[in-house]
């Protein structure tokens, strides 16, 4: 494999297509980029402090990782092939996933300053601010609907039994006209009598932390403390299933746990990151593609690499239009008790072989997720 080392100086096609996932359900081609977007010249000396290290070639030409440090650098960074930083945009809190718009501008979240639509020469076009616990606290994600409106997943204080409880609720903001909808609670689907994992405490029901869009239009939601995603119906209504943890419509017999970015790539076929944070024994994160069937669900394929990475805590996986899946890993050692670390993200084929690896040291802590991202 060609091998790469930053050492840095200080100083419309589908929304999908853009970011270069979940591309199997999108009807465009790939764009391609002629002109790739040049290495900084300059970067701050704490993003400076931060080395990228990669081993073969991505399909796509950049890759945006959210990264986070407190008291060093903490926001979203794109690098090139080469592992160089081509764009970043500096969070006040942490990088929590970002969307795109038709118009190729980025919708980031904040967790401190909350939704930030900026184009891709980072002005500033549109903000939704942050609200504090009890209000809604946008965190974890945020993506884009087939309308260009924007979803995101939020707190949702209600009082159950005499008691505040944060729920889960999601919500719809239109940057143009300002206009924010809630669309759905976990208050009435769920029961938080019943449906509670080990981790379950009032101010934080089901954590949720995921959002994506299926073939039907329907929206998936990952919820950390139960274990388990569910399929919500395309006008938010009811929900169409719930696949593994407490309660489920379709149990798992190949147990998952605590993970991230799940997404249902084509009818029946769910992608996720397994953390594996309840995992009993042997101690490792992982990428499975779980099929299911009426009310069935077996694993089709999975990921690990040769050395695990146990990683119990943030993570991704994207699936991309030629079969290959990119993989983070987000935690560095000991970051969380457990956690083996390092930092680091691949592009596996289908076959389970590496054609691209990325190491991630120096001066920070984490990356929320690794996104391949096809355009500027």
């Amino acid at each position: 494999m060609r091998r790469h080392e930053a050492t840095l100086r200080p100083g419309y096609v589908c929304c999908a297509a853009l970011l270069g996932l979940l591309l199997t359900g999108c009807e465009s081609e790939i764009p391609v980029e002629i002109n790739l977007r040049p290495a900084l010249a300059e970067i701050p000396a704490d993003l400076a402090a931060v080395k990228f290290t990669s081993e073969g070639s991505p399909t796509a030409p950049y890759v945006m990782l959210e990264l986070n440090r407190p008291g060093g650098f903490s926001g979203f960074v794109a690098l090139n092939r080469d592992a160089r930083p081509v764009w970043y945009f500096r969070t006040r809190g942490g990088p929590n996933g970002f969307t795109r718009r038709r118009n190729g501008n980025f919708v980031l979240l904040d967790s401190q300053r909350g939704l930030i639509e900026v184009t891709p020469d980072t002005s500033v076009v549109h903000e939704l601010p942050q609200q504090a616990a009890p209000g809604r606290r946008i965190h974890h994600d945020v993506i884009a609907d087939p309308s260009d409106r924007i979803l995101f997943v939020a707190d949702d204080w209600q009082v159950w039994h005499d008691t505040l409880i944060n729920g889960a609720s999601i919500w719809e903001w239109s940057p143009e006209s300002g206009i924010v909808t809630k669309r759905w609670s976990s208050f009435g689907p769920l029961n938080p009598d019943l449906d509670r994992g080990q981790r379950t405490v009032p101010a934080d029901w089901v954590h949720q932390n995921s959002l994506s869009i299926g073939p039907r239009g329907n929206i998936l939601l990952s919820m950390y403390f139960l274990n388990q995603v569910i399929s919500i119906s395309s006008d938010w209504q009811s929900i169409e299933w719930r696949l593994g943890g407490i309660r489920a419509t379709i149990p798992v017999t190949d147990f998952f746990s605590g993970q991230h970015t799940a997404q249902e790539i084509q009818p029946g076929r769910v992608l996720m990151f397994d953390n594996g944070a309840d995992r009993a024994g042997e101690k490792f994160s992982r990428a499975v593609e779980i099929e299911i069937s009426g009310q069935i669900a077996r694993t089709v394929w999975e990921w690990r690499p040769a050395k695990d990475n146990w990683a119990p805590a943030i993570g991704s996986a994207r699936r991309l239009v030629n079969g290959n899946t990119v993989i983070a890993f987000g935690l560095s050692a000991g970051l969380v008790p457990g956690a083996t670390g390092p930092i680091e993200v691949y592009e596996v084929e289908s076959s389970g072989s590496i054609v691209w690896h990325l190491t991630v040291g120096g001066e920070t802590r984490s990356t929320y997720r690794a996104t391949p991202v096809f355009e500027f």
